[in-house]
């Protein structure tokens, strides 16, 4: 802020900086450098001890003033010696006056190849978007990255079209972790996701507000729906058997009861779904 951020900065700089974030518990301490600085060849050494002497398994970045240049540079001694590297991602909504009206996802453009997960973040409104809000300015998929929600704890429904949950232990009311049991329990690796943006989907929905994202296996499927109407609905799903591979006299469709999002039942093939406005269900369909 004006004040002069931390007591440190305002004793021994005086004037001519500009204070950045930091965490006055952690006796912290940050200015802003511009984004072309030499100070950067510090950081990156910095990075590169850490790799080689203490073996970080990655770094986690709020918001950075750097460009596509120095995050090559990090992302090159972070995965030094077969080390894994792992670059996280966080970034409040950029879209406001101060920031100039830019979507965080095009301010870092540049530098998601590095990049392995996005956090988009304070004053993201998950509640008041489209699903196309979603998909380009909040989840990563365009560019094959995984993302998780922040503001409010997210919305878990919504969230799970797009492969993201909330991150743990940030908002006690959008626990992630019933979300990861169902996940394991289904076998979540080696699934192919199929989004409700791929016309090919092999699962729909009657209702176009409440699209459908599956995570399919052999024999198997996990089918994540949720709703943008603004009242309760009722929903069928449309099945292609023959794209599923399923066959349908030997179908079930089961939710598993998990806290603070769903409770547990089964549905038959051809049986209505309710869906309250902005939530929906996660559901397991077999033979």
């Amino acid at each position: 802020g004006k004040s002069g951020g931390y007591s440190w900065l305002q004793e021994h700089l005086d004037t001519g900086y500009i204070a950045a974030w930091y965490t006055p518990e952690a006796n912290d301490a940050a200015i802003i450098n511009s984004g072309m600085s030499r100070w950067h060849n510090y950081y990156v050494e910095g990075m590169n001890w850490l790799t080689q002497n203490v073996g970080i398994d990655g770094i986690y970045l709020d918001d950075v003033a750097f460009d596509r240049t120095i995050m090559k540079r990090i992302k090159r001694v972070l995965t030094k010696d077969g080390h894994p590297g792992i670059i996280d991602l966080h970034s409040a909504n950029q879209y406001n006056e101060r920031d100039g009206f830019n979507n965080s996802g095009n301010l870092y453009l540049e530098l998601f190849p590095y990049l392995n997960r996005l956090w988009f973040g304070e004053y993201f409104d998950y509640e008041k978007n489209t699903p196309d809000f979603f998909l380009t300015e909040v989840s990563g998929i365009p560019f094959g990255l995984m993302g998780e929600m922040l503001q409010s704890g997210g919305n878990q429904w919504r969230g799970l079209l797009y492969g993201m949950t909330s991150r743990l232990l940030w908002d006690d009311s959008r626990d992630p972790r019933p979300i990861w049991k169902v996940w394991d329990s289904f076998g979540m690796q080696g699934s192919k996701m199929i989004g409700y943006w791929v016309k090919n989907n092999p699962i729909k929905t009657d209702n176009a507000n409440v699209p459908v994202t599956i995570y399919k296996k052999e024999g198997k499927a996990l089918i994540s729906l949720a709703s943008w109407a603004p009242e309760k609905v009722n929903v069928k799903l449309q099945i292609d058997w023959k794209k599923l591979g399923i066959d349908p006299s030997k179908a079930k469709i089961v939710a598993t009861e998990m806290t603070d999002f769903q409770p547990g039942k089964s549905f038959t093939i051809n049986e209505s779904i309710p869906v309250e406005p902005k939530k929906g269900w996660l559901l397991e369909i077999s033979e």
